[in-house]
């Protein structure tokens, strides 16, 4: 059966492991990665118009002996392509190696692409090609005297979901608010409240999640365009009436929130609002945040720590009775908010790691 790994940044792995799991596969966990095999290729394909949580996904293709640069030639030319490429298909080489009897990346690289060259030139013209062409990603490992042949479903990283356009500084990658939503048992059943919108990130993903949506809109997955594969454009059907609301001190952010979520087809109701002002727009729900802090945009330590000090000001009043998850890049500013939070995962964000803390309601921590 063919073997699909759904990458996934270290410390989120269970997260897309769960998701999987929800799609009726039964997923193994490896470090940085998460296993899953599927029927045929074709399956690979709606696998990844679904997951809205792994970073890539990468189909394996062939594995065999390759001590030398015909061997990792050969090794290409055995594959059957046909499924993948189309004669004229505009394709990427990676490579990457570990302690690998063939020393130069980019002499690798060339032999793998021309091996697809004619691989590609000796195909038939099946079915009609694309118009506008996805270059399809074909990614090597080298290990030892081994080859790992595998094919990028997505093409690209699965974050760019072609719905966000509208960005404003240092935003939260769509497939980390997705893993942050689903590690938070956030099922569309209950308010959902970002007081740091910037661009929308969290509540778009939300309402994407709750309605069985794909993440992607505007964009086209390599995947799309395999021969193989079948038309990856679900319906977009009744969206369900959730409770989205987002607000950011800054008039800009709210604009790109707007911006996204219109373009996404998701309703969020979206204002200016400062943390130290925050209302609730319901008794209870959830409250899911991404706090700026200095090292993102350069402010200082104690501004940083005044921020997550007026965000457990309104879980402690106005929001006493929502439940949150938060980011913090410290334990110390994860305290500032609440000594009651609990760090749930960590995981790496950009260049640090940052870590996610829950915090039940007020009533809950007997406050």
């Amino acid at each position: 059966m063919p073997t699909v790994f759904a990458i996934a940044p270290p410390g989120l792995e269970p997260v897309v492991a769960r998701e999987l799991v929800d799609h009726g596969h039964r997923p193994e966990v490896g470090a940085g990665h998460v296993l899953v095999r599927v029927d045929t290729p074709a399956k690979a394909a709606t696998l990844a118009s679904q997951l809205h949580t792994p970073s890539r996904l990468l189909l394996e293709l062939a594995r065999g002996q390759a001590s030398t640069l015909d061997q990792l030639a050969r090794l290409v030319r055995g594959v059957d392509w046909s499924p993948f490429l189309h004669r004229r298909t505009p394709i990427k080489v990676s490579v990457v190696a570990r302690k690998a009897r063939i020393r130069r990346n980019d002499i690798a690289a060339k032999k793998v692409e021309h091996a697809l060259a004619d691989v590609q030139r000796a195909m038939r013209s099946t079915g009609k090609a694309p118009r506008k062409p996805v270059e399809q990603h074909i990614r090597v490992k080298l290990d030892g005297n081994k080859a790992t042949v595998s094919i990028d479903v997505g093409g690209d990283l699965l974050h760019k979901r072609g719905w966000r356009q509208s960005v404003g500084k240092a935003p939260l990658r769509e497939t980390l608010a997705a893993s942050l939503l689903i590690l938070a048992g956030w099922s569309g059943d209950e308010p959902l409240l970002d007081p740091f919108s910037g661009a929308g990130t969290f509540t778009i993903e939300a309402g994407l999640l709750a309605a069985g949506r794909s993440p992607f809109v505007g964009r086209t997955l390599a995947c799309a365009q395999w021969p193989v594969a079948d038309r990856l454009s679900p319906a977009r059907g009744v969206a369900p009436v959730l409770s989205l609301h987002a607000s950011d001190r800054s008039e800009q952010a709210v604009a790109h929130t707007r911006d996204n979520a219109q373009r996404a087809g998701v309703s969020v109701s979206a204002r200016v609002c400062d943390v130290a002002q925050l209302t609730a727009p319901a008794p209870a729900g959830l409250l899911i945040a991404n706090p700026p802090y200095g090292a993102r945009l350069g402010q200082s330590e104690d501004t940083v720590r005044g921020v997550y000090k007026a965000l457990g000001r309104a879980l402690r009043g106005p929001l006493s009775g929502w439940r949150a998850l938060f980011l913090a890049p410290s334990p110390g500013l994860a305290r500032a908010v609440d000594r009651s939070a609990f760090q749930i995962t960590s995981f790496s964000n950009g260049s640090r790691t940052v870590g996610a803390y829950g915090l039940d309601p007020a009533e809950e921590r007997g406050e």
